[in-house]
């Protein structure tokens, strides 16, 4: 009796919420679809995908959002229209990064591909990140134009994440050149990439990356998937000697943690190398919960 009571004001309080995306007040609308998008029920879907195309602008943008939380197919088409056709540059970039979680239904891409080509950074970048959840072949050379083109560092840094999640051989030359892309963000997503696709092409220019503290992370990963295990100890090793010397010590921790997966006893000694030095103190607490 209990449950069927529950399940009763559920389907009221669903109901409710529904007919509050037509409220004449912006914040309940926003708010109803903002709920039905975190509850996941199925039912909320058409009523989500009719707000696509209110006046409100911001209703539009949380209509799509709460559809990427419900994860349905039937949401596929309405996205793709609102990415080709809203005016609102938000509203768009909340649609592609809406289809982004529902890339398991195997959706013709080609209006991600196109978005890559849009006049707002935000929608590039969102749809750079839904080709890359796609894992689509079709989406490699777009995203490698992205990569070397486009204007925004936000967008590239994007394309480059989303190029090792394809795995494509031909994102190995463009990667090794967005190493040296003026952005940090950028450079750390190529060497990212380049893990992913254990390029060994790419072990010069990540070993050089390797002793620049604010890339140190993302390149020991990546020449930990590279190098064979023997190889990528040692090198990272030598890097971690160099850093301490020049007293980079978050970047020590940084080759510490990733070393334990490679080899324990080279990753064990050099954190002890820290903890004996009173130097170090303030990195005690830090380096004592690493493994």
């Amino acid at each position: 009796m209990v449950r069927w009571g529950f399940m009763t004001q559920f389907e009221k309080s669903l109901s409710e919420y529904i007919r509050d995306l037509q409220s004449e007040d912006p914040k309940i609308r926003i708010q109803a679809a903002t709920i039905l998008g975190e509850w996941g029920n199925d039912r909320a879907v058409t009523p989500l995908i009719n707000v696509l195309s209110s006046k409100d602008e911001n209703l539009r943008r949380a209509a799509a959002g709460a559809l990427k939380e419900i994860k349905n197919r039937r949401s596929i088409p309405p996205l793709l229209k609102v990415l080709r056709k809203d005016p609102s540059p938000e509203v768009r970039a909340e649609a592609a990064y809406a289809l982004a979680f529902l890339t398991k239904f195997n959706f013709d891409i080609l209006p991600l591909i196109e978005a890559l080509a849009d006049d707002h950074y935000l929608v590039r970048q969102n749809a750079a990140f839904a080709l890359g959840k796609s894992r689509r072949r079709k989406a490699v050379r777009p995203l490698i134009d992205a990569l070397l083109r486009d204007e925004n560092y936000n967008t590239r840094e994007m394309a480059a994440w989303a190029l090792g999640e394809i795995h494509d051989k031909r994102a190995i030359a463009p990667l090794q050149e967005a190493l040296t892309d003026p952005h940090l963000a950028v450079r750390k997503n190529a060497a990212y990439a380049l893990g992913c696709l254990q390029a060994a092409s790419a072990a010069p220019l990540l070993k050089k990356a390797l002793l620049k503290p604010d890339e140190t992370k993302d390149a020991a990963w990546a020449l930990s998937k590279i190098l064979n295990k023997k190889t990528a100890g040692n090198v990272l090793r030598d890097a971690f000697r160099k850093l301490k010397k020049e007293n980079h010590i978050e970047a020590c921790i940084a080759i510490c943690r990733i070393l334990y997966d490679v080899d324990h006893k080279i990753a064990e000694s050099l954190k002890k190398s820290l903890l004996n030095d009173k130097a170090y103190a303030s990195y005690w607490p830090e380096l004592e919960s690493l493994f």
